[in-house]
């Protein structure tokens, strides 16, 4: 049976800004072609269901007279925290009436995973939370027949429910992503409601390789580690956000007129001020084999930075020359790493009601 309605959208890495968008820094960040999906159908009667294929489970819950799901047998634990969030947000901004019909839930994340030859199955680090939380909103807004928010309000909304999910931090840079597809300019919003977001062209000559560390990494608590040393440091970090939102505003301006050198050696420019902050922190940001990964890239010329949070997940590797970076894959591939292989410049969100895209 086809869903009624189904959301997709991309995840998504950061080329520049980690961390410092935090500080209120501009940061850039690019769609990939890896789809979150959100799926709701009706259901008779009054219990609804969420499913996770990912996984094989399903979770039975109501929604009390308030509209909030109340969990029927077994809870899902980490894995309601999604839905529990959205129709919270969703709620305190009016958008959630006390009363819908059961439905089914489907929150499909299995192209954020990658198995192993021994069939493990690792978390690529793409934002799969943002962009299934943004699938998931935009399913739940169509199933309250709710009118679509513009972009940069819906992605407020998704970036008020993904702070509830995360204990409140984030940048909102992988939710502005997921919502917007394509590449991005973030830079802080009014009252901390949500980044805003500028579209960008990719410029021509510049090259991108993302490369899979083999080890998935823990954004809150990097975070929580970067805030523990903001506390005992305040005038240290200051000046490594200052330094790195500096050194952002320079790439931005760089990509923005197409000036390839310029980005790449701005963007080496922030890998060292990565380096230097995780130097003085202790943060982790280097760990998690960036720093083999960044001496193979460095062998073909090619710039490297971890991408995000660092300590694991993607890295990227850029360079004005293709040949090069085809030979950096080869190399990569050859020691045993996961050169991405999904598209990048995705579209952002897309919603489609009984099969009639909106």
């Amino acid at each position: 049976m086809l869903p009624v309605i189904e959301a997709r959208a991309p995840g998504k890495l950061v080329i520049v800004g980690e961390y410092a968008v935090l500080c209120g820094a501009p940061g850039i960040a690019v769609a990939v072609n890896v789809p979150a999906i959100a799926r709701l159908e009706p259901l008779p009667g009054p219990d609804s269901e969420l499913r996770i294929p990912d996984t094989g489970e399903c979770f039975g819950f109501r929604l009390d007279a308030g509209g909030a799901p109340r969990w029927l047998g077994k809870s899902p634990g980490a894995l309601g925290l999604p839905l529990e969030s959205c129709i919270a947000t969703l709620a305190a901004h009016g958008l959630w009436p006390a009363r819908l019909p059961a439905c089914r839930i489907e929150l499909d994340t299995a192209a954020f995973h990658r198995k192993d030859a021994a069939g493990q199955r690792s978390k690529l680090g793409l934002g799969s939370s943002a962009a299934v939380l943004v699938a998931l909103m935009a399913v739940l807004l169509e199933h309250a027949n709710a009118a679509r928010p513009e972009q940069e309000e819906l992605i407020a909304l998704c970036c008020a429910a993904h702070r509830k999910l995360q204990g409140g931090s984030g940048s909102g840079i992988d939710v502005a992503t997921a919502v917007a597809g394509g590449v991005i300019s973030i830079a802080a919003g009014p009252d901390a409601a949500g980044p805003r977001t500028t579209p960008l062209d990719w410029p021509s000559g510049l090259h991108l390789l993302a490369i899979w560390s083999g080890n998935s990494a823990s954004t809150p608590a990097m975070l929580a580690r970067l805030q523990d040393y903001r506390a005992r440091q305040a005038d240290a970090c200051a000046g490594h956000m200052t330094r790195l939102g500096e050194i952002a505003g320079q790439t931005l301006s760089a990509w923005q007129g197409a000036d390839v050198p310029a980005v790449l050696a701005a963007l080496d420019r922030y890998s060292t001020a990565l380096q230097e902050l995780d130097r003085d922190t202790d943060i982790g940001i280097w760990s998690g084999g960036h720093l083999a990964m960044s001496e193979i890239a460095r062998t073909h010329g090619a710039v490297y930075k971890p991408s995000g949070a660092g300590g694991g997940d993607f890295g990227l590797a850029l360079s004005a020359s293709a040949p090069a970076l085809a030979a950096l894959a080869g190399d990569f591939t050859a020691r045993g790493y996961h050169c991405l292989a999904a598209g990048f410049c995705a579209p952002g969100l897309a919603v489609s009601n009984n099969a009639q895209p909106r």
